[in-house]
């Protein structure tokens, strides 16, 4: 039954009678009362019964002593402060469970965006750490390329310099070989022919003329390498032994140059005989024959 806040007053108000409730009780007893009075059901005084008739219940409750209410107080006061006190002790308790709820989902939540942060980290570090590596392999890769084609280009100069070098030492091994031959083919050619420079001292002294006709002679006779010849000395020297170039050293029939008559193994003379064997030695080792001193000397004005 639901009484209003003056009956429950009523009921904690002291009566002739009745031992009057101690200060400290009573007012815990009202404040409970009134803390509880909205939704607080407690039958503290039986209905039309007068207050006065109310047999007081004395009862020692730990609750009421903790309130500070002695032993001695009133049973519905007891009653009314231990109700309340339960009422708030389970509204505390709602409290506390709601705060600590609140709280464990407040940390939950902290370290669920915690974890979450901790995860974006960990993937941008990740990501970093893969930027890194690909970047170092490419490099690495890059490096790697270009000491490859450093080694392929040292490596390609390095046997174009080998082929040179065998080129130049096969050209050089051919014209030794070719040189050599032609030394040979000299020194056999030489050896075939009659030694001018020992028929020279025999040929006797003739004339002014004679010697075209001992010329002849030594080309055994042939006229058109002797027309050669006449016209290419006729032209040097006129055929004159004492013949003396003004601007050189070019001397005799032939006009030799002081260089020139080593390679023929004969010493410079103003013997005219000799003079020919000399020249006729340097034609044929230079040109072959007369006549292809004459084309030469033709093209070029010298022989």
């Amino acid at each position: 039954m639901n009484l209003p806040v003056t009956s429950i007053a009523r009921a904690l108000r002291p009566t002739a009678g009745r031992r009057r409730v101690p200060g400290p009780a009573r007012r815990a007893g009202l404040l409970l009362a009134v803390a509880a009075a909205g939704g607080l059901v407690a039958g503290v005084v039986v209905a039309d019964e007068p207050a006065a008739h109310a047999e007081p219940r004395l009862a020692s409750v730990s609750v009421a002593e903790q309130l500070g209410i002695p032993a001695g107080a009133p049973a519905d006061v007891a009653e009314v402060a231990d109700t309340a006190a339960e009422s708030l002790e389970r509204l505390a308790a709602s409290r506390s469970e709601r705060a600590a709820e609140q709280t464990a989902a407040a940390q939950a939540r902290a370290a669920a965006e915690q974890a979450e942060l901790d995860r974006r980290a960990a993937e941008e570090a990740a990501r970093i750490a893969a930027e890194e590596a690909a970047r170092q392999a490419a490099e690495e890769a890059a490096r790697q390329e270009a000491a490859r084609q450093e080694a392929a280009r040292q490596e390609a100069a390095r046997q174009e310099a080998a082929r040179q070098e065998a080129a130049r030492q096969e050209g050089a091994r051919q014209a030794a070989e070719e040189a050599a031959r032609q030394a040979a083919a000299r020194q056999a050619e030489a050896a075939a022919r009659p030694s001018r420079a020992a028929a020279a001292p025999a040929a006797p002294t003739a004339p002014s003329g004679s010697y075209q006709g001992y010329a002849m002679q030594q080309l055994g006779g042939s006229g058109s390498e002797f027309g050669c010849l006449e016209k290419l000395w006729g032209k040097e020297s006129g055929w004159n032994p004492d013949a003396q170039n003004p601007r050189s050293t070019a001397y005799g029939i032939p006009q030799f140059l002081d260089s020139t008559w080593a390679g023929t193994g004969i010493a410079k003379t103003s013997d005219g005989y000799r003079q020919i064997d000399a020249g006729l030695i340097y034609i044929e080792n230079r040109y072959g024959s007369p006549c292809g001193a004459w084309a030469h000397s033709q093209n070029k004005g010298w022989y």
